[in-house]
């Protein structure tokens, strides 16, 4: 159990990114506005954009803080409220000043890990689902990495919602995603890709969405399974940012009136993310408490291990969600679920 007195630390834990490497340093305790909650941070979760930033490639927004971390789970401090949030930084500590409007109270089925697990994940998902792409139920939607922790969130978004799914993913991963209710998942590493497969599916109609955090790679078979006014949502680039020169992509997606979608959240205002806040608190967390809904967790680690966390997640073995144990007095490493 968490120790909730009023008394705070002159200082605290916290992760910081130096030359590529992950420094666990002590930094004064966070400032708090009047609009802000401080958070005691039991436990974050690793993200791409962690690994990104590490190796200084991708800063945070101007007047974040630079450390890591875009979700914690917690407790308010001073009290028993259990809570999960949204950050553009300061996860990889042990205390976070967050604003109020991007609180979400833990369902009380769940424990703080598991929490940790969905603030960045879910809201990511939905947004692409359900802001970005428009989704609306009977219509098909391909996943691209399925099998990744947004990719397990945003299946079990669109089924939960009525779309028909499809994933990629590489072979030791394709259960995932069909335990979580996708139709059909390829293993786009098999010479003929997933193009093929998909349409065969599909009875030769593809998709009518493709949630895309790869990117190039996959972009000339992306581009042949998107339906007449699909909609094809980028929202990240591990397989390239150049399209193949010897495909005509956007001259196919001209052809069928396809719209070419780009989003990211992190830059995003607190305004906009406290309404994508409010909107997945009303319409997905029900959903949570009822076990309709579960977020996917991988492996545990400490705050002290976090690079063999990343490490984990940059040799793309993780299914699911990577946890940080971020509390004291927590001593497991790599405790694997």
């Amino acid at each position: 159990l968490l120790h909730l007195s009023t008394l705070l630390p002159a200082s605290i834990g916290e992760v910081l990114a130096h030359a590529g490497r992950l420094l666990l340093t002590e930094q004064p305790l966070p400032r708090t506005s009047t609009a802000q909650a401080l958070v005691r941070v039991h436990a974050s979760a690793l993200n791409r954009a962690d690994t990104l930033q590490r190796r200084g490639k991708y800063d945070p927004p101007p007047g974040e803080t630079s450390i890591l971390g875009l979700e914690a789970a917690g407790h308010v401090h001073g009290s028993d409220r259990r809570v999960m949030a949204l950050l553009a930084g300061g996860g990889y500590a042990e205390y976070v000043a967050v604003h109020k409007a991007l609180l979400m109270d833990i369902p009380p089925n769940l424990t703080l890990e598991q929490a940790a697990a969905i603030p960045e994940t879910w809201l990511t998902a939905y947004q692409l689902l359900f802001i970005v792409a428009g989704a609306q139920p009977r219509e098909r939607v391909l996943i691209h990495a399925c099998a990744s922790a947004v990719g397990l969130a945003a299946t079990q978004l669109a089924v939960g919602h009525g779309l028909e799914v499809y994933g990629t993913a590489s072979a030791g991963k394709l259960k995932a995603c069909l335990s979580r209710g996708a139709r059909a998942v390829f293993d786009y590493k098999t010479q003929a890709g997933f193009k093929e497969q998909l349409l065969e599916a599909t009875g030769g109609e593809g998709v009518d969405i493709i949630l895309d955090c790869v990117g190039g790679s996959h972009a000339a078979q992306s581009a042949r399974v998107l339906r007449q006014d699909g909609r094809w949502v980028v929202y990240g680039l591990m397989g390239g940012a150049k399209l193949p020169a010897d495909v005509p992509v956007l001259s196919m997606l001209l052809s069928k009136r396809a719209s070419l979608l780009t989003s990211t959240l992190r830059s995003r205002t607190v305004a906009y993310k406290a309404e994508l806040t409010r909107r997945f608190a009303e319409h997905a967390l029900p959903r949570f408490s009822s076990g309709e809904y579960e977020p996917v967790i991988d492996s545990l680690f400490a705050l002290d291990a976090v690079e063999a966390a990343h490490a984990r997640m940059e040799r793309n073995e993780n299914v699911g969600k990577i946890i940080l144990c971020v509390s004291r007095d927590e001593t497991m490493h790599s405790l694997r679920l």
